[in-house]
């Protein structure tokens, strides 16, 4: 890399561009979207029902049902990610969890962007009171594996990251 300046920047993602010498050797440009990275986490009930959340998704314009998911409070962050994860199961659910595993870190878009996104398993549920930011207007949904599953053929659910997160959490148990 030769230099790198911001094109834009906001609380939730910063447009990074690069001057870049590619590997044979020509000079070019790379523009890499910064995500502050976050967790996702598959609550499975004592039933083995799985908790999802349903929310209306600005950028891809669709209600989007997916596993609690949420992001550092900011760039760079050295939050452990399993706080991070119980503080956004509590938020969006009022979930808390008395068993945590983690299950893997994915890169969500590893073309264009540098998002890390860490995914945990939480059993031992105990229910509370949901309190999601003033942004968010969050429903939330008991599914068992197999209506999941369904739900992602059906292209009820799209989100790669629950996908992912789902599909391992299955083999775990």
């Amino acid at each position: 890399m030769r230099g790198s300046k911001y094109a834009y920047s906001d609380p939730w993602i910063r447009l990074r561009i690069d001057k870049v010498i590619r590997s044979n050797g020509l000079k070019g440009v790379y523009s890499v979207a910064e995500i502050k990275g976050g967790i996702g986490v598959v609550p499975v009930a004592y039933d083995k029902k799985i908790v999802i959340v349903g929310q209306y998704r600005y950028a891809p314009d669709v209600y989007s049902w997916e596993i609690p998911k949420g992001a550092f409070s900011k760039f760079g962050s050295k939050e452990d990610p399993l706080v991070t994860a119980k503080r956004e199961l509590e938020e969006e659910t009022g979930i808390t969890a008395g068993k945590w595993q983690k299950i893997t870190m994915v890169h969500t878009l590893l073309g264009s962007a540098n998002d890390k996104v860490y995914l945990f398993l939480a059993r031992d549920l105990k229910l509370g009171k949901p309190h999601p930011e003033k942004t968010e207007t969050i429903n939330i949904r008991r599914v068992s594996f197999k209506m999941f599953f369904e739900m992602v053929k059906k292209e009820e659910i799209t989100d790669a990251t629950s996908i992912v997160a789902v599909a391992l959490a299955e083999k775990l148990l």
